[in-house]
């Protein structure tokens, strides 16, 4: 019974022993050494002696057996400088070689330092459940223990103790490491470490360090770190944390960027990690170590677990030369960056800035286009910020060009010459943002310039209708300019046309994208009617090839303009649109060309041209008012039937009052050297000087397309103002060679015959013609013949061209006009005029007398005189 009380007494003992096996032992404590131990000190001495060089690894260690067969290596040795102290942490790998399993209760570790203070570390939260080693297994525990500020890693001991009842204090130390004072535990620089993050065996490598200047004497500073997970399970979300730490031991948090925030890496798969801090410019950089530390248990212990040598930082010169491209890395991936344009426009102290910055991917992958932030900064250190959306959800595969647009209106001189473009990383913007600040929980809150760009020389305002812009995407290059900016009147309100000319600038054929207008007024947007029409269908544009296009919009008469914008809008979806170009003019429109009396003028080009001119303006007087009408020819000068669609026309006035013309024009197209007449006239009060009025004349739009046939127009573009003064219409002495365009009217005989009753019997042989060579619309003039008797009294008959009067030689037209002043007319005179009769408004054109013909009447009996 005494000796199981004995037993049960050792047992006990062993256990408490056991379980404080972690707490620090006396300072005197009697260590022994084994003849393992001290083979495996000679060992260490002589690669200590033998090892002149700095050293990387721990491999030349010889390990320490702990029984005949299973042996433990020291593998890896940290240290992490901090206030209170270091911490150290080493890891020691157990190869169990033996047929059963190894007891790690059996086994244990201390530090001893070389003046022979004794350190009991503890193994880490992780590693305490690790119970045993199975046979042909390797099972890594890591230690960890605070020392002092001035202990170096050559000063330490690390013991490998096992129990040992026959000895007085119950352990047996079974052999020691000692790190030679040559071993460094920073890896080289561009070597790989190995670690254990999460139980996970990974292999971290720094893949370089990058310096942007900053503000406020700061720079900060970019590390770009590879973790590639070598075991065979997932790493998810491993409690690590970085550390950058100068030569002078001063230890600067890491931040990892939003791409970086999450650690989930499948087995034997990679992941690049983008760490940030910003430091003050007076830190030394040269020879700074990264440090990867670990979080460890509920109180969050920092433990060290590698220190990696970084290359030399390499400067990023962000500033970029006005017109030269920028290289910037997304996603791994060469995104191209070129400021093609800027312009300015200066309004009282402030001014807008526009420019456009050119996108390419340059790279062989897809590209999610970082949500960069724009801002201009100007010598006085002022920050203006640039709102845009341009680079939201921007994706660009490879090879693809966007161009977008940037502008601003702020206050200053507006000298672009002390201005810079600041292009600036994306702030993290992610849903993890404390409610109660603005500050993102993953403690990212700068932002570096990824390039500073020297302004293009900026372009002076209405610069778009002199020269041409060139843009670049990923449809092609497009050289683009205004040709014409028209303000034309409509109705109540005034039409704005632009013709703008797209020049294919590459050397392929290339497609153009669905366009959409937009107009900017004095920095406002028109919302209202805006339409874009293009002069030829199809949107495939040859190399060098070039298209027309109209944009056009509707604004108030009365409405004063300084500036005005022209946007081409990319239709990327039936809600978005995506800034294509914009063509800034100074707002002042071009005066409509003149053209002068007598001469004609030619649009198109090549197979499509057509001359017009105004023929002759006729002035119909009224009672209240008077009507002038216009015959408007157009001849077809191609080789095919063509022409100009549905024209619209305005008189306008010489005090600058419009009034609208009604017209009246042939629905066919004329052929070949073949002319069509387009009629204009419209009612103008009497006060009107006419000798001044002009004849402005458009083609007519409706429903993005030039009108023809039918259609009726919405507006009108091509504007000419044409001299209109109306001609003085003499009066004929003779009904003979009557111009009644295109027709011409002679009266070759005229006799009136009077018959001895109430009705006297006109008959007029006439020859009409007409220029079948020109073509025109509805004929609204009316001729009246009007008879005029010797008393004064006339008597009036209305003919129509064609009909009543027909086209053809030696014609006869009958007219018999009843009045009982005829019954006893045996002779006497008569008078014929011709009057063109328009709108119910007439002017003579002709009047000739004539004697009655005798010849019908009855011959009289002698009277009886008896």
């Amino acid at each position: 019974m005494n000796q199981k009380k004995m037993v049960v007494s050792f047992l006990a003992s062993a256990m408490l022993i056991s379980s404080t096996a972690g707490l620090a032992m006396a300072a005197n404590a009697t260590t022994m050494k084994s003849s393992a131990g001290s083979e495996n000190s000679n060992a260490t001495k002589k690669t200590t002696t033998s090892e002149k060089q700095v050293v990387h690894t721990l491999g030349n260690l010889a390990p320490v057996k702990v029984t005949a067969r299973s042996t433990v290596r020291l593998t890896d040795v940290n240290i992490l400088a901090q206030d209170d102290g270091n911490v150290v942490t080493y890891t020691l790998s157990y190869q169990n070689n033996d047929s059963k399993p190894l007891m790690m209760i059996d086994y244990w570790s201390k530090v001893k330092t070389s003046g022979g203070t004794v350190f009991s570390p503890k193994l880490i939260a992780k590693d305490q459940e690790k119970k045993s080693i199975s046979p042909g297994s390797t099972v890594e525990l890591t230690y960890v223990m605070k020392a002092g500020r001035e202990v170096k890693i050559s000063d330490l001991n690390f013991l490998i103790v096992k129990w040992d009842f026959s000895q007085a204090n119950y352990e047996r130390t079974l052999g020691k490491f000692n790190v030679p004072a040559s071993y460094s535990i920073t890896t080289p620089v561009g070597k790989p470490k190995t670690v254990r993050l999460s139980d996970s065996a990974v292999k971290v490598k720094v893949s370089g360090i990058k310096v942007y200047p900053g503000e406020d004497k700061k720079q900060y500073v970019k590390i770009g770190v590879n973790l590639n997970n070598i075991s065979y399970k997932l790493l998810e979300n491993p409690n690590i944390k970085w550390i950058m730490r100068t030569p002078g031991g001063v230890n600067y948090p890491l931040t990892p960027d939003k791409d970086s925030a999450t650690v989930s890496i499948q087995a034997q798969a990679n992941k690049s990690l983008v760490l940030m801090a910003s430091l003050p410019t007076s830190v030394n950089l040269q020879k700074s170590e990264l440090l990867l530390v670990e979080e460890q248990g509920e109180e969050k212990s920092v433990l060290p677990v590698a220190a990696m040598q970084l290359p030399e930082a390499s400067k990023s010169n962000v500033n970029v030369a006005a017109n030269q491209p920028n290289i910037i890395s997304s996603d791994g991936q060469p995104l191209s960056t070129l400021l093609s344009s800027s312009r300015v426009r200066i309004e009282d102290e402030e001014y807008t800035l526009n420019m456009q910055m050119v996108l390419k991917n340059e790279g062989k992958k897809a590209i999610k286009v970082p949500t960069y932030s724009f801002e201009i900064r100007t010598e006085d250190g002022t920050i203006n910020p640039i709102e845009t959306k341009a680079l939201d959800n921007l994706k660009l595969n490879p090879g693809d060009i966007k161009t977008i647009k940037l502008s601003g209106t702020f206050q200053g001189d507006g000298d672009s010459s002390k201005m810079k473009l600041y292009v600036m990383s994306p702030k993290d913007k992610n849903e993890g943002t404390d409610s109660t600040t603005t500050t993102p929980t993953n403690g990212l809150v700068f932002s570096y310039p990824v390039g500073v760009y020297t302004l293009p020389e900026s372009v002076s305002s209405g610069d778009a209708l002199t020269t041409e812009t060139v843009i670049k995407n990923n449809k092609g290059t497009f050289g683009v300019s205004i040709g014409t900016l028209q303000r034309l009147p409509w109705l109540d309100s005034d039409i704005i046309a632009a013709k703008v000319t797209i020049r294919n600038a590459s050397a392929k054929t290339v497609q153009l994208p669905e366009l959409e207008a937009m107009f900017t007024i004095d920095s406002a947007k028109i919302d209202g009617d805006k339409k874009l029409i293009y002069t030829q269908s199809g949107k495939l544009l040859g190399a060098g090839m070039t298209t027309q296009a109209y944009l056009l919009t509707k604004i108030p008469s009365d409405l004063r303009m300084s500036r005005l914008e022209l946007s081409l809008n990319e239709k990327v979806s039936e809600e978005e649109t995506n800034e294509w170009i914009t063509l800034d003019t100074s707002g002042l429109i071009q005066p409509v060309s003149f053209v002068a009396k007598g001469r004609t003028y030619t649009s198109g080009t090549g197979d499509k041209e057509t001359e017009m001119g105004a023929r002759r303006t006729i002035r119909y007087p009224g009672a209240s008012s008077d009507i002038v009408y216009t015959e408007f020819e157009m001849t077809n000068k191609s080789l095919r039937q063509s022409g100009l669609g549905k024209l619209v026309a305005y008189y306008k006035t010489a005090d600058g009052q419009y009034y609208r013309a009604t017209a009246k024009q042939s629905e066919r197209l004329p052929g070949p050297g073949q002319k069509s007449i387009v009629t204009f006239w419209a009612k103008l009060p009497k006060s009107i000087t006419f000798s001044d009025l002009k004849l402005v004349v458009g083609e007519g739009v409706a429903d993005g397309k030039f009108v023809t046939g039918e259609g009726e127009a919405t507006a009108y573009v091509n504007a000419l103002a044409f001299e209109v003064p109306p001609v003085s219409i003499s009066v004929q002495g003779s009904l003979s060679n009557i111009d009644l365009y295109p027709y011409n009217l002679t009266a070759n005989s005229v006799r009136a015959y009077l018959a001895g009753s109430t009705s006297v019997q006109i008959e007029m042989n006439y020859t009409l013609t007409r220029n079948e060579e020109t073509d025109m619309g509805e004929n609204e003039h009316k001729l009246i013949l009007t008879f005029t008797d010797q008393s004064g009294r006339t008597y009036e008959k209305e003919l129509s061209l064609g009909t009543d009067i027909k086209v053809g030689k030696n014609q006869t037209l009958t007219w018999s006009i009843e009045d009982s002043i005829f019954e006893k007319l045996r002779g006497g005179s008569y008078r014929l005029s011709l009057d063109d009769q328009f709108q119910g408004q007439r002017i003579r054109l002709a009047d000739q007398g004539y004697g009655y013909d005798v010849t019908k009447l009855p011959t009289l009996e002698p009277t009886d005189v008896r």
